[in-house]
Parts: structure tokens; C-alpha cells; sequence
């Protein structure tokens, strides 16, 4: 007995020291590796009958289960012993039924547990720092799975271009190509939205190596011009609602709606579901053209000046232009994306300092060219700004000489911006020598 004993425990120690050494290894590797996450579909019209109801009936169980839990209580929850539950009561009306939980496996079930009681743990955070905050309700959909264990819950064959998941079996995907043969995969999530079917797969890929060529830009947000740069160019894109969401929003008033009971006609919801997936398209049209400017200027330059304005502000006055460019969505992407980011403060004066002497003078929200009455200067309003913000920001962090900038790689940024869908881009006539003005005028060039 006792040698049974002392057995079990030596391969329990072993078992520790196996766990403990990966994990230093583990973090090891982290050290010289960055977060990505990539946005993997599911192709819909490859999906059987069978599988699209299993998969259906895996949120289902999972909003039973998350629901279930809620009303156990949180503080009383066990994560090792709740998670082997195979029945809940869900409330039908006015009575409970039992109903059985078949697809929705253990470990997802631990980690929605998890993930109630991080949720919990962040408000009460949120209540004692003096935020007001709601209380935790009862869920009437589930739109997130979690899959935290790559090889076990789920697993990715990029040459098949297949993704399997744990009781639901295997899917065609959409996307898989995006992913680096080298990255290690780890976590995952498993998403519905507006009746398509995603996975959000965490993966650890090596760090890129930062651009440092001593190069500096200015960048100026705004209404008409988007985004304007210190070297005098400027851009402008829009993407507005389109016809479709229109008709779908008549459709969709047009749609009969209880307002005692609050039930949706199967045909109301289904109008939804499509509006949903307009708006989210003409979204992802909208990161994908921030995305793409942040690219170019994160990659060309080491040093990006830009101001905190309030564009939340804004959106008072300008809702629908602020709505059609996201341009709060190309600011955070310079933040993330930057080698040094250089955040100018919302309240340093920009507009109306001369870029000549220095001077500052008044300007009307009309005036577009700027002309300093001290030294009779004439240059463009934003890039006027947008120099003026890149010489705070450089001093903040007292950054010596920069690279000055030179007519080839204006010229290549102009084309590379005048090639991306949806964007018109110019030099300012006030900023450009006549080397530019040549190029402003040739027709974009598409290269690849």
C-alpha cells in the first residue's frame, strides 16, 4: 500500500515538473513572439443539414448552460465540479424543464464558467473605482463559444483548408491561407453572427522587425480631408449606406411586430439578420481601408505624429461623415501599429500656426488655404497642421534630426493610396513642388 502510494506520488511530482518546465518554455518563446488573431469562416454552403442543426444546438446548450449558471450563482460556482453537469432546467414560459446537454462538451463548459465569473470580477472592479454600472441579466442568445485548447477542442488543416471542432466534426473554411505556416496556434472562439459561423483563432507568430530610418510624419484628421499629411498629401474616402440596407430598412418597418409581446415576425427577423450582414460588410470595407493607410505610413516611417482630437465630439455635429469613414478607427490603428507612436495633446493649438515663422493667426472652419499675415506664407490648412503636429510631437519625446522627406517616396505613397478601393488621394497645390504636381496629375498605377 504504502508503495502504491509513494508511486502515485512520484508520478505526480513528475507530472508537475513536465508542467512546470513547458510553461517556462512556454513563456520563453512568448518573449520573442506577438498576438494575432485571425478571423477564420465557415463556408455555409458547404455545411450539411445535419451539422448546421448540431451546430446550432452547441449555442443553444451553451445559453442554457450560461443561463443555468446564473441562476446557480456566481460566487458559488466550481469549476471542477459544475462543468460534468448533463442536465439544467430552462425555463419555459411559466414552468422548468429538463433538458439534456449532449454537444456542448467539458472544457467548453469550464471556461463559460470562466467566463462569468471574469465578467462578474470586472464589475464589481468597475463599482468600487465610482463607475455606474448594470447587473448581470439572463442571456437571450449565446454568440461565442470558447475553444481553449488547440489539438482538443479544436484543430486546423490548412492544406484541406478544414476546421474540425469537438463534437461537431469538420467544416470547409474561408481564409485559412492568411495564417503563417510557422504561427502556433492556441486559442480559439467559436462565433455566430447574423447566421454565419466564424472562428477567431489566437495565434503567436515572430515579431516583425520595427522600421527605424529616422523618418518622421504628421498626420491631421478632419471632416472634408480624413486624413492629411506633413508631406502635402491628402486623402479623402466615404462609404456610404447603401441602396440595399435602404430597401431592407423599409422592408423592415414594413414587418409585423407585436409591441404587447414583443415577438418578431420570422420575416422581421430574417430582414435583420441582412441588414446586420450590409452593416458589417460596409464596416469591414472601412477597417480594411484603415488598415491599409496605417500599413503604408507604420512601415515607411519610424516616427507618426498625430493629436488626441475628440472625434466622439464631432459626431455631434458631423454623425454621418464620421459614420461613413471610422476615421477614430484609423487613429487607433496608427497607435498599435506604430514603431513610436507621438500622441499630440487635444488642446496644443495646430490650426492657424504658421508653418514659416511660427506665428499664429485666426482661420474660419471655411478657410481652406491658410496665408500667415505676419510673412505672407501660403500653404494648405490640414498640412499646414499636420507639419505643425509633427514638429510637437517630435519635440515631446526630443527626437533629434529626422530624414527629410523626398519626391520618390511621395510619389510612391501617393500611388499606393490612390490604389486602395474607395480612396481619393492628392497633394495640396500650396504644398507641392512641380516634380509632384507631375505626379499628382499621372494616372494611379496598379502594380501585382
Amino acid at each position: 500500500m504504502l508503495k502504491l502510494r509513494a508511486n502515485d506520488m512520484a508520478n505526480i511530482m513528475g507530472k508537475n515538473l513536465r508542467i512546470s518546465r513547458k510553461g517556462k518554455e512556454t513563456r520563453a518563446r512568448r518573449e520573442m513572439q506577438e498576438a494575432r488573431i485571425y478571423k477564420i469562416k465557415f463556408d455555409k454552403n458547404k455545411i450539411s443539414n445535419e451539422k448546421l442543426q448540431k451546430i446550432k444546438r452547441l449555442f443553444l446548450e451553451g445559453k442554457w448552460f450560461t443561463n443555468y449558471m446564473m441562476a446557480k450563482g456566481i460566487n458559488e460556482l466550481v469549476s471542477y465540479k459544475d462543468y460534468k453537469i448533463r442536465k439544467v432546467e430552462v425555463k419555459v414560459k411559466d414552468a422548468f424543464e429538463n433538458r439534456e446537454l449532449n454537444i456542448l462538451s467539458s472544457q467548453m463548459k469550464e471556461y463559460l464558467i470562466t467566463r462569468l465569473q471574469s465578467n462578474t470580477k470586472t464589475i464589481q472592479t468597475l463599482n468600487k473605482s465610482g463607475h455606474k454600472t448594470g447587473k448581470m441579466n439572463y442571456i437571450k442568445a449565446l454568440h461565442s463559444i470558447p475553444l481553449m485548447q488547440y489539438n482538443n477542442t479544436y484543430y486546423v488543416n490548412k492544406k484541406r483548408k478544414i476546421v474540425r471542432v469537438q463534437g461537431l466534426g469538420d467544416f470547409k473554411a474561408i481564409g485559412l491561407n492568411q495564417m503563417p505556416d510557422n504561427s502556433e496556434l492556441t486559442a480559439a472562439d467559436l462565433i455566430e453572427r447574423n447566421g454565419d459561423y466564424f472562428i477567431h483563432i489566437t495565434a503567436y507568430i515572430a515579431k516583425e522587425e520595427k522600421v527605424h530610418n529616422k523618418k518622421a510624419i504628421g498626420i491631421d484628421f478632419g471632416i472634408k480631408n480624413q486624413a492629411a499629411f506633413s508631406n502635402g498629401i491628402k486623402v479623402q474616402y466615404a462609404i456610404p449606406v447603401s441602396e440595399r440596407i435602404k430597401s431592407l430598412s423599409k422592408a423592415f418597418s414594413r414587418a409585423e411586430y407585436n409591441e404587447e409581446t414583443k415577438a418578431s415576425s420570422k420575416r422581421r427577423q430574417k430582414l435583420r439578420n441582412k441588414m446586420n450582414k450590409e452593416f458589417e460588410h460596409q464596416n469591414q470595407q472601412k477597417i480594411d481601408i484603415n488598415n491599409k493607410i496605417a500599413h503604408y505610413i507604420t512601415t515607411n516611417y519610424q516616427y507618426v505624429a498625430y493629436q488626441n482630437d475628440c472625434i466622439h465630439a464631432w459626431e455631434k455635429l458631423y454623425g454621418r461623415r464620421i459614420y461613413q469613414t471610422a476615421i477614430g478607427g484609423l487613429r487607433d490603428a496608427f497607435e498599435r501599429k506604430a514603431n513610436t507612436p507621438t500622441e499630440v495633446g487635444r488642446f496644443v493649438k495646430t490650426t492657424g500656426v504658421c508653418m514659416n515663422c511660427g506665428k499664429v493667426s485666426k482661420l474660419n472652419l471655411s478657410d481652406r488655404v491658410f496665408e500667415c499675415p505676419f510673412c505672407k506664407y501660403v500653404s494648405d490648412r490640414d498640412v499646414a497642421s499636420a507639419h505643425i503636429i509633427m514638429t510637437k510631437g517630435l519635440s515631446l519625446w526630443n527626437i533629434g534630426e529626422t530624414l527629410a522627406e523626398d519626391h520618390a517616396s511621395t510619389s510612391s505613397m501617393l500611388r499606393y493610396m490612390n490604389n486602395i478601393p474607395h480612396v481619393k488621394a492628392s497633394i495640396s497645390k500650396e504644398a507641392r513642388s512641380p516634380k509632384q504636381a507631375d505626379a499628382a496629375e499621372a494616372p494611379p498605377v496598379r502594380t501585382g
